[in-house]
């Protein structure tokens, strides 16, 4: 399952979001307060909606998104300025200014993901949010930083690509 999820990840979800993501860092959204992504009806045969907890630096946020072929839950999220924890049905998704400073953080100190999650967590418990299961947060954040990496490395070569 894991070497399936990564494949997915690699092969389509990454290259799908290098526009979505590129197109949010130039315009310099902050992530939206709406609950629902508003988006029109398309024709897509399926629709599933799909509740998404979005951790911020400083509180939780649930929304609700309209997924099928056309609007995949990844792009939707981007959007919204988080990055999900799964390639396709993610049921948590992270700050993408969270994770550009905890990269950047992690540049400086040595890598702790586990630590990180931790204090992180019981933050946002202090703040009266909480987590269904131990480690929950741990596991989907460290998910959601590793593939964060990679898409701006991505987006990286892209761009110098472009300028070569």
């Amino acid at each position: 399952r894991k070497h399936a999820q990564a494949h997915r990840w690699s092969s389509t979800v990454l290259p799908s979001l290098m526009r979505p993501f590129m197109a949010f860092k130039r315009q310099g959204v902050r992530p939206t307060t709406s609950t629902s992504t508003g988006c029109s009806p398309c024709s897509c045969p399926y629709v599933r909606t799909l509740q998404v907890v979005c951790v911020f630096m400083d509180y939780l946020q649930d929304i609700t998104l309209a997924v099928c072929q056309c609007r995949p839950a990844a792009t939707q999220l981007i959007q919204h300025g988080v990055f999900p924890c799964a390639p396709v049905w993610p049921s948590l998704a992270v700050s993408l200014d969270m994770l550009e400073f905890v990269a950047e953080l992690f540049v400086h100190v040595a890598p702790n993901e586990r630590a990180w999650a931790a204090t992180l967590e019981k933050y946002l418990n202090v703040r009266g949010y909480q987590f269904a299961a131990k480690d929950s947060l741990r596991r989907r954040f460290a998910n959601a930083l590793s593939h964060y990496q990679m898409l701006v490395r991505l987006v990286d070569i892209e761009i110098s690509k472009i300028v070569d």
